[in-house]
């Protein structure tokens, strides 16, 4: 009688993988409807010009919304704290590019007040970001 219960109780040694199989899947699906809400960005319609050309990839973004609200590298901050921000990067890596992405609906003197603030904080290396022109230049 005992040889028979040690056979009934017979192991079973095979992996499972069907329940691993379902949440890689439901963690595949959760990741497909995240990852572009993750990626949205400043929503900016840059002024268009001919010799629009590549922008450093490792430089400061500043951007300017067409609403006036000023981000600092994608976040939110007031244009009184751009002071501070500045002099910190600068202390940090006085070669640091500031790249600045303005609206084209927005004020000319915005742009020059970011400018200004990055330049009295020892940041010298700026440009201004752009869309290239879709037509040829000097074509109206």
């Amino acid at each position: 009688m005992r040889s028979r219960r040690r056979m009934s109780r017979h192991l079973n040694t095979e992996v499972n993988v069907t329940s691993l199989v379902d949440v890689m899947m439901v963690l595949l699906v959760i990741f497909i409807l995240v990852a572009p809400i993750l990626s949205q960005g400043i929503d900016l319609k840059l002024p268009a010009a001919a010799s629009s050309g590549s922008q450093p990839e490792n430089g400061l973004r500043v951007s300017l919304g067409a609403d006036g609200q000023v981000y600092f590298d994608g976040k939110p901050i007031l244009p009184q704290q751009l002071d501070d921000a500045f002099r910190k990067r600068a202390d940090n890596d006085p070669e640091l590019a500031v790249i600045v992405e303005g609206d084209s609906r927005i004020d000319y003197g915005q742009v020059m007040d970011v400018l200004d603030r990055a330049r009295l904080a020892g940041l010298t290396r700026v440009s201004l970001s752009t869309e290239p022109r879709r037509d040829r230049p000097g074509s109206r």
